[in-house]
């Protein structure tokens, strides 16, 4: 059987996952997390790093991008409610986003199960809401 060789790339053709202003190269690649992410809403930040989160619930983190740069990301299960934790790679603002899947009916039932599994409270948060109606800060204070 012939090998098939496949040409390469054409040389005003733009890298797959970048901007491309003129549409040169007819691929247009997304990452994993862009592609997921579409399926969660962002619900809260919190405080300790992406790095103890997952060791705590020994979840392995995924490396993608977006449209603001890298993004680490680990996505799971806990008791049949879809989570991800994740940081943006050099974000002015240090927290770990929580995401719930946007068919959670219940967010912060949601954020509870999540919490009490990671062993913390809501003293960790960061900050609370949701795009659409906004984002409330808290300065880590009890009381």
């Amino acid at each position: 059987m012939a090998e098939i060789e496949v040409p390469g790339p054409e040389p005003e053709w733009e890298t797959a996952p970048s901007y491309q202003g003129g549409k040169r190269n007819p691929a247009f690649q997304q990452s994993m997390w862009e592609f997921a992410a579409s399926s969660f809403q962002l619900v809260a930040g919190l405080r300790p790093p992406l790095e103890a989160l997952s060791a705590r619930l020994r979840l392995t983190v995924e490396r993608g991008w977006e449209d603001l740069g890298y993004v680490d990301v680990a996505m799971f299960r806990i008791e049949q409610v879809d989570f991800a934790l994740s940081r943006l790679e050099g974000a002015v603002v240090p927290h770990t986003f929580v995401w719930v899947s946007r068919s959670a009916d219940d967010v912060d039932a949601a954020l509870d199960i999540l919490l009490r599994a990671l062993g913390i409270d809501r003293e960790a948060l960061a900050f609370r809401g949701s795009i659409e109606a906004g984002f409330e800060e808290f300065d880590g204070s009890s009381g």
